[in-house]
């Protein structure tokens, strides 16, 4: 198993975030390691809950912006709260500066991997994930595409974390296993299902519609 070595910000925000939400987590019964934990990602419900009650040390796919400061204020005033929310500029503003220091600290704290969408940074992101991999991390992804939606129904996934799995068997010769999540918020608990392997049979390209049509009815 992968130490822990997430620091103390994410420590406290994580106690924070258990005295407010209680939730049961259960594991599957035979759980491998390293694994790429897949949750709906609902508005941010998912991994939130997800990253605070996870009972072993998981590295979280985060989207880049919230790494720095400058650029998670950006995304705070420009578009979540101004746009998404309608909160007026001014209160915007009050509100993500303060914001955006603890964010960029918190995912700094918790060993978040930084996600780069549509560019040829995007690279890496996988180099990140497969060297936290090869050293026994397991990851947290919530690849909803409309990540807004609240409902507990999941929509369309983006499909390119699957292409972790061709890298991680060209590296180590062993299929990576996709554990879902589902989290029931009427009970209380998040459970972990059973996890999905991409079979020796069939080519990585021909098993990834599969294997993401699985992966989605079970999250």
């Amino acid at each position: 198993m992968a130490q822990n070595r997430t620091g103390a910000l994410f420590s406290i925000c994580r106690a924070i975030v258990r005295w407010r939400y209680p939730y049961r987590f259960a594991l599957p019964a035979q759980r491998p390691e390293p694994a790429v934990y897949v949750v709906h990602h609902q508005n941010l419900k998912g991994p939130l809950l997800s990253m605070a009650w996870f009972p072993v040390a998981v590295r979280p796919w985060v989207l880049n912006v919230f790494f720095s400061q400058r650029a998670c204020f950006d995304q705070y005033y420009h578009y979540t709260f101004t746009q998404r929310l309608k909160i007026p500029k001014v209160l915007a503003a009050i509100l993500a500066w303060p914001l955006s220091f603890i964010i960029a600290g918190v995912m700094h704290s918790m060993l978040a991997i930084p996600v780069h969408r549509e560019t040829a940074a995007v690279i890496t992101t996988f180099r990140e994930s497969l060297a936290a991999l090869s050293a026994g991390e397991s990851l947290l992804l919530a690849p909803d595409i409309d990540y807004a939606d609240d409902r507990t129904e999941v929509g369309d996934l983006y499909d390119g974390f699957l292409d972790l799995e061709r890298f991680y068997h060209r590296k180590t010769g062993h299929h990576l296993p996709f554990i879902p999540m589902q989290i029931n918020h009427q009970n209380r608990q998040i459970v972990c299902g059973e996890p999905l392997y991409c079979p020796d049979s069939i080519p990585f390209r021909k098993a990834k519609p599969d294997l993401y049509q699985k992966l989605k009815a079970r999250l």
